[in-house]
């Protein structure tokens, strides 16, 4: 059996498999320290960050609104764009409720556009009903709202205003221009606090964003409103004030257009009264003129039937003026302000149905374009249903006045069939009449304005809003927020996310060996052992330390030298790696430290002629070496030196460090030197210079059987295994393997891992901050 029979297979498993869990998991357990530190700063922060906050309250109210919406009749325009059509009352009556016009005056009746604090050791305290004195700014300066200003009551009739003192109760001059402060007698205090001055159409933006509006439940008419805070008792003034204005403004609308007809009626009344009076006093003369008392019989009936008829001329004639009037109305482009045209006396109930949808349409409009723009689609929508009602009501119009028409002209024949007869009866009769017919008119049409005033003067009495207080303005007694909870979870999470991003890049940008799969998929040559990274400061573990595991793992390595050459006779072994500080000294030292410990006869050679490392590493004093016994000046069995801790151990040490290593080592004298140990050791240990740097190792290769390649765990780079490919393939080293060298087990857990305790150790941690950049330790 070789060598490449004995790895192919694990070659080819290490190759397939990458980084499993467990071994994930360790990687980031190595860093347990700086986890612990990150969570540990963060939780820290956490905390005084939550005490920092102010905390906010959510307010709740909830109204009732009575839906007096009419069903739209063209739902075409909705139905192409495949909107919610925007004729339901209580989606208009939220967006009327956080409107910036009702908003705004909200906050200007209750102040809040000014604002009030004092400073805290973490956080400020809002001032709210508890303030000292309130400010009022008549004329701002440039500067009244970039900055807070300090304010300090210094009695009942003066304070400190930015550091001047000015007189309460009057106007006065400052930087912040022209204000007024008023005492609050209720909560008098010296103490020191802030005011800040914002803009009305700025802070109701903010209340706005924070006021929410929707039905409590699906097709429901009950509006929940709620609104955050800092100040409870503000944040239900804020609710309460709000849904005030909004019921006036209501009502308003509604009063508007009832008042809007009485007006006309009035005015109606006063000029028939004028009217009425002047034929009262026709007919009073006329009969006392002609000395009439009363009408015939005959003269009275065919004056009933001509009044009669001359009031329902009268009512048509104000249905057609009515009429006109909507018409009038129907023609302008700039409605949405304008009041709708009066309705009284018109008995059409088409036409009076028709122009109500289009008044609330108008309204509905009216109310959207204080939250959205003309462009809107819901605006362009009810723009289209506005003209498509227009041109349905003109039509309707026209059909209502050509029946009018036609019944006044069918009034007017009777009436001149009834005049007719009127040549029967007695001229002076037949001229009263006339007189009383003028009278009669005037006189039933004042009457029926009198009712209608009345009637209406009734409705503006009894006018009241569609909205209902269900639940007033209030506040929960637990803060919304900050959520400690999730707050704190945040900064947990940051707390283990930053250290954990940071030790994943810094594993994405390490280009070192860190696993033997790195290895296998790089080159073909063998992994012939794996040794674990120890800090024991004893070059000689294996001696010192028999049971531990790199004593074990040596002398599994030791096992393995007679698969790789198998057969008596003495053998030569070249330790060598890419770099310095891969582990070529305590390799070689403790292999041939294992192989005396069986009675073997082993000899090592300090070969690295330019950085020796061995006799340091041993504590032995420095004496003449390798670089002499190669220029010829002395027999190599002068410097040849018992090792004192193994029996049949031996060294020959560098020497003195050479100008010209590589010639030296060209030489005859070094290959009669390696001719003479194989007659007298078993193993020739060569420890030689890197190959990355220097070509020392590959002039010292013909003398070896076996080449050990060192690779470092978490120090030899990834591209420096190509470079063991590269002097594969070209067969410059003879019989070339790799040793696994300093492997962290305690980083991750690798499949071969050993039971500490069964080789009398135990586990060992981490030994320092410094390890998270750079791992030390001599091998």
């Amino acid at each position: 059996m070789n060598e490449e029979d004995l790895y192919e297979d694990d070659g080819q498993e290490g190759a397939e498999k990458g980084p499993g869990l467990i071994e994930v998991i360790f990687t980031y357990l190595k860093y347990w320290y700086w986890f612990l530190i990150s969570l540990t700063i963060f939780l820290v922060i956490g905390y005084f960050y939550v005490k920092i906050q102010v905390p906010q309250y959510s307010t709740q109210a909830q109204i009732l609104i009575k839906d007096n919406s009419k069903q739209l009749t063209d739902q075409v325009v909705f139905e192409e764009l495949n909107i919610t059509p925007p004729g339901s009352t209580v989606d208009n009556e939220i967006l009327i409720l956080r409107s910036p016009t009702l908003v705004e005056v909200t906050i200007k009746e209750l102040d809040l556009q000014t604002s009030y604090y004092a400073k805290g050791p973490l956080n400020d305290r809002i001032l709210y009903s508890n303030v000292p004195a309130k400010i009022e700014v008549i004329q701002p300066s440039d500067k009244t709202y970039s900055v807070d200003w300090p304010v300090q009551l210094s009695n009942n009739s003066e304070a400190l205003f930015d550091g001047k003192r000015v007189s309460l109760g009057a106007p006065v001059n400052t930087p912040a221009g022209v204000i007024k402060i008023t005492v609050n007698r209720l909560s008098f205090s010296t103490i020191p606090y802030f005011v800040k001055f914002s803009k009305v159409g700025d802070v109701a933006g903010e209340y706005i964003n924070k006021t929410g509006v929707a039905p409590v439940a699906k097709g429901s008419n009950i509006l929940l409103l709620t609104t955050e805070n800092a100040v409870p008792k503000r944040g239900e003034d804020f609710l309460n004030k709000l849904i005030k204005n909004y019921i006036t403004a209501s009502t308003d609308d509604k009063t508007k257009n009832i008042t809007s007809a009485v007006n006309f009626i009035n005015d109606r009344i006063k000029e028939l009264a004028i009217e009425l009076d002047a034929e009262n006093k026709n007919v009073e003369n006329f009969k006392i003129s002609n000395n009439i008392t009363d009408l015939s019989k005959e003269s009275e009936d065919i004056y009933k039937h001509i009044s009669s008829n001359d009031e329902r001329v009268a009512e048509i004639d104000l249905e057609l003026n009515i009429l006109r009037n909507i018409e009038s109305f129907l023609a302008r482009t700039d409605n949405v302000d304008v009041t709708q045209p009066s309705m009284i006396g018109l008995t059409e109930s088409t036409v009076t149905g028709q122009v109500a949808q289009l008044a609330d349409l108008l309204l509905k409009k009216k109310n959207l374009l204080t939250t959205v723009p003309e462009t809107n689609p819901l605006i362009v929508s009810i723009n289209d249903q506005i003209l498509s009602l227009k041109q349905t009501l003109s039509g309707t119009i026209k059909t209502v006045r050509s029946n009018l028409l036609l019944s006044q002209r069918t009034l007017k024949q009777q009436s001149a069939n009834f005049t007719g007869q009127l040549k029967n009866v007695p001229i002076k009769e037949r001229q009263l009449l006339d007189v009383m017919r003028n009278q009669g008119v005037k006189n039933t049409l004042f009457n029926f304005l009198l009712q209608k005033r009345e009637e209406t003067q009734l409705t503006l009495a009894s006018n009241t809003s569609d909205v209902r207080i269900i639940n007033a303005a209030s506040t929960g007694g637990k803060p919304i927020k900050p959520v400690k909870s999730s707050l704190y979870m945040i900064f947990f999470a940051l707390g283990l996310g930053i250290p954990f991003g940071v030790v994943f890049i810094k594993e994405m940008l390490n280009n070192t060996v860190r696993r033997r799969s790195d290895i296998i998929k790089a080159t073909k040559v063998p992994v012939i052992a794996q040794i674990s990274h120890s800090d024991d400061i004893d070059p000689l573990t294996i001696v010192s330390k028999p049971k531990s595991i790199i004593a074990e793992q040596i002398r599994a390595l030791r096992t393995n030298l007679d698969f790789l050459v198998p057969g008596p006779g003495p053998k030569a072994l070249l330790f060598t790696s890419a770099h310095s500080g891969e582990g070529k000294s305590f390799i070689s030292l403790n292999l041939g430290a294992s192989l005396a410990s069986t009675g073997k006869k082993v000899i090592i050679l300090e070969l690295d002629l330019r950085k020796p490392k061995l006799l340091s590493t041993l504590g032995l004093d420095k004496r003449t070496g390798l670089s002499d016994y190669l220029i010829g000046k002395i027999d190599y069995k002068d410097i040849v030196r018992k090792v004192p801790q193994q029996e049949n151990f031996y060294l020959i040490e560098s020497g003195t460090i050479p100008p010209n290593p590589a010639e030296i080592l060209m030489g005859k004298y070094l290959q009669q030197l390696i001719t003479e140990l194989r007659k007298e050791y078993d193993y020739i240990l060569i420890d030689a210079p890197p190959i990355g740097l220097v070509t020392d190792a590959q002039i010292l290769s013909q003398y070896a059987d076996i080449t050990f390649f060192l690779v470092r765990h978490n120090f030899t780079r990834k591209d420096q295994i190509e470079l063991v490919n590269e002097l594969n393939r070209k067969k410059i080293f003879r019989n070339m393997n790799i040793i696994f060298n300093s492997i962290d087990t305690s980083s991750f857990g690798y499949g071969y891992r050993y039971d500490y305790s069964y080789y009398g150790e135990q586990p060992r941690g981490n030994k320092g901050l410094m390890r998270f950049f750079k791992r030390s330790g001599k091998k």
